[in-house]
């Protein structure tokens, strides 16, 4: 089973999304993103109601998956898991 944290992108926080490393990967297409002290990067994907929204691959290692939800919460950024 996989599953994926999603963020909306206005809820981060403008100083994150200032020092944030942007990148369009050249095979996908994909928007990526990558934000100061966080092990992940996640991509940038427009949401059905056309808001842009951020997602994170949701790791499977309860070690990792506790450093993401600490790190989203450590932001204030509220976050969503779809399984």
């Amino acid at each position: 089973m996989s599953a994926h944290a999603y963020i909306q992108y206005d809820d981060v926080p403008e100083a994150l999304l200032e020092t944030a490393l942007r990148h369009r990967d050249t095979l996908t297409g994909a928007r990526l993103i990558a934000f100061d002290n966080s092990l992940f990067s996640g991509e940038i994907v427009d949401a059905s109601d056309g808001r842009a929204q951020i997602e994170f691959a949701w790791p499977r290692d309860v070690e990792l998956r506790h450093a993401l939800a600490d790190w989203l919460t450590y932001q204030s950024i509220s976050f969503t898991v779809v399984m």
